[in-house]
């Protein structure tokens, strides 16, 4: 009975697991994003310039960022309506 609460395989392990991977890559993205350069003024604006390319890849961190942020709300308010339910059910028992 608890091992299928609480197991690996239950719904609050994989909310948790969800958890620690949005954390994980939240963590990945905001590195890119401190790393990156932004585009200089008056480059012309070359595409091919290298400082504009990598104002691509900040504006598309920046989208997986907010991406991320979202599901991580998502899991977060999942598990703790899990949590929630399940404090119901035990306090209903007893």
């Amino acid at each position: 009975m608890i091992r299928s609460l609480f197991g690996p395989s239950s719904v609050f392990a994989m909310l948790r697991q969800g958890l620690g991977d949005a954390a994980a890559t939240h963590r990945r993205l905001a590195a890119e994003v401190a790393g990156a350069e932004m585009p200089r003024a008056g480059n012309g604006g070359n595409a091919s310039d290298a400082s504009a390319t990598k104002g691509v890849d900040l504006q598309q961190a920046m989208v997986e960022l907010a991406d991320t942020q979202l599901r991580f709300d998502a899991t977060s308010r999942l598990l703790q309506k899990a949590y929630s339910t399940l404090r119901i059910a035990m306090r209903d028992r007893g």
